[in-house]
């Protein structure tokens, strides 16, 4: 396997490959004497499941990028050497006036620019985030103004104001329960609601803070951590 065929991450750069450098072949031994006839191959492999940086700690994802780099570094110095290019020089009446031999350079891991990974990055932070509220709310169109409605309504209730109270009351109906017990779960749950979005507000703003000011990829990476459940 190439090195420029070992990315660190996929599903948008959610996942992280944990590359190890393994056994893919035994040595081929004389019966007789035992020695070595055909040396051991070794090559990269990801045997253990991927890292989730969303559940993982700063510290364990860059853990996990230092070791691609040097499974990466091992299949780079495993490739076979390379022929030599070999470059002339002519002069003005087309003679040959030099010859040299230049190795070509091993093959390097395709970059991202900078740029775009903190983009990438900032889309994967803002669906996450959403994902973490779907936890709590129901998330389809025109819910939200539902709950807010609701919420209006409740207040409104507890303040001792006449109604009507159309949300409130078909809820009530619906499930066979009374007007007051209704609003104050209502009133209830949007304090609960309150308190959770606040803190997801406030990790997903501390994540796309730590991904603007980030000068590495790795800075990128780790910054996903702050949203870590």
């Amino acid at each position: 396997m190439q090195p420029d065929q070992m990315p660190d991450s996929y599903k948008g750069g959610r996942l992280l490959y944990r590359w190890k450098w393994v056994q893919l072949q035994s040595a081929l031994l004389d019966a007789l004497t035992g020695d070595e006839l055909v040396p051991a191959v070794f090559g990269p492999r990801c045997p253990d499941a991927p890292l989730d940086v969303f559940d993982s700690t700063a510290e364990d994802i860059e853990a996990v990028l230092a070791g691609n780099a040097e499974v990466r570094a091992l299949a780079v110095a495993a490739l076979p050497p390379a022929r030599p290019i070999i470059v002339r020089e002519f002069d003005a009446d087309g003679k040959l006036t030099a010859e040299r031999e230049v190795a070509p350079e091993p093959p390097a891991v395709p970059v991202v620019p900078l740029a775009d990974f903190k983009a990438a990055a900032v889309d994967l932070i803002n669906r996450r985030v959403g994902e973490l509220r779907a936890g709590h709310i129901t998330v389809t169109v025109g819910q939200s103004a539902t709950y807010l409605e609701k919420q209006d309504e409740a207040a409104r209730h507890a303040a001792g104001a006449a109604g009507p109270f159309p949300y409130l009351s078909a809820e009530a109906h619906a499930t066979g329960s009374i007007l007051d017990d209704v609003a104050t779960l209502v009133r209830a749950t949007a304090t609960a609601w309150t308190a959770t979005n606040a803190d997801l507000e406030g990790r997903r703003r501390g994540a796309l803070v730590a991904v603007e000011a980030a000068q590495t990829p790795v800075e990128v990476t780790k910054a996903f951590a702050l949203l870590r459940a």
